[in-house]
């Protein structure tokens, strides 16, 4: 027997039901993203540049896993090229690594990040481009095709 409301239908994709579960986690994702990239210094103006991530392990990421990323994103923007910075929650248990590379569009005030993260068992990764910007932050550019 079914427990707790039934399933939704999202009005944009009608082929997908959300479960009660699933629409809170959607509901924290944008807060979690908030958290994840304003420790990167990153601007939510454009919150569009963040949407890749929503089905990423990333939006599944407690508000610790996120300071736990951001520790190791932060200290990846500034590494050496090809240097594996890891990062776990013993807590929840994600975990991850961040791997910086130069920009592949070769503007030195930019670099391409290979992220990989692990949250709820679900596992997701690519490759992302963060630019430094004049007040000395960073913030996502487009995601890098690969």
């Amino acid at each position: 027997m079914f427990r707790g409301r039934p399933a939704r239908v999202d009005s944009t994709h009608t082929h997908r039901l959300h479960s009660p579960r699933e629409d809170l986690m959607h509901r924290q994702t944008a807060k979690i993203l908030a958290i994840a990239f304003s420790l990167l210094g990153a601007s939510m103006a454009h919150p569009a540049n963040m949407a890749f991530m929503v089905d990423q392990a990333m939006s599944r990421f407690s508000e610790k896993d996120a300071e736990f990323f951001n520790a190791a994103a932060s200290q990846a923007l500034t590494a050496k090229d090809g240097a594996e910075i890891r990062w776990n929650n013993p807590a929840s248990g994600a975990f991850g690594t961040v791997t910086p590379y130069p920009d592949p569009q070769k503007n030195p005030e930019c670099r391409e990040l290979h992220i990989v993260s692990v949250a709820e068992n679900v596992k997701s990764g690519g490759y992302y481009r963060f630019c430094k910007r004049s007040d000395g932050s960073w913030q996502p550019a487009v995601a890098t095709q690969r």
